[in-house]
């Protein structure tokens, strides 16, 4: 009977030992999780640095000229030459800054445009899976491609702005030939 209560107790120890080592465990991984998830101060930081000029709110557009929206825009755009368009310019709230959207809409395409580039999310198509392809660029800027089933998105960024040229139903033959026509606004 001696002996039992003595394995017992050793037992007991070191479950105490692994309960022990398992909670400080689990500290160490939520304070590293606190440590790395943590928000900088100044949330905007990554918005705007202190040498650009703050956007200002654009007033709504609607027009059928991708150069015009450029100049509203603050940036080039990318676009279809000589392919029938319609476009328009609006703000979006992007955590609590201002970004200027462009969205350029073809026969099958829609390119967008947003400005600061650090407002990227509000391009993305959720429901499109990405592709892994370091081959893949758009007039010299890497791009990202995602896609589920016909439809098909490129995703790409400068120092300005990104952009999103999103085809919801296309092979993807038709949709790169489409990307070998893209150009700058000037």
């Amino acid at each position: 009977m001696a002996e039992e209560i003595r394995n017992d107790r050793k037992a007991s120890f070191v479950g105490r030992i692994f309960l022990f080592l398992g909670t400080v465990l689990l500290m160490a991984i939520v304070y590293v999780a606190a440590i790395l998830l943590q928000m900088p101060e100044d949330q905007n930081s990554g918005l705007m640095s202190a040498e650009q000029e703050p956007l200002i709110r654009m007033q709504p557009a609607a027009m059928n000229d991708a150069q015009a929206l450029s100049e509203l825009f603050g940036a080039p755009l990318l676009h279809l030459p000589g392919y029938v368009m319609r476009g328009e310019g609006t703000n979006a709230n992007f955590e609590g800054t201002v970004a200027r959207v462009v969205t350029l809409q073809y026969s099958g395409v829609t390119i967008t445009a947003v400005r600061p580039a650090a407002a990227a999310p509000l391009l993305l198509h959720g429901e499109l899976s990405v592709s892994l392809r370091g081959d893949l660029s758009i007039l010299h800027l890497p791009a990202l491609l995602a896609e589920k089933g016909d439809a098909r998105c490129v995703y790409l960024t400068d120092a300005e702005a990104a952009y999103a040229i999103y085809a919801p139903q296309a092979t993807e033959e038709d949709f790169f030939s489409v990307l070998e026509k893209l150009t700058w606004t000037k």
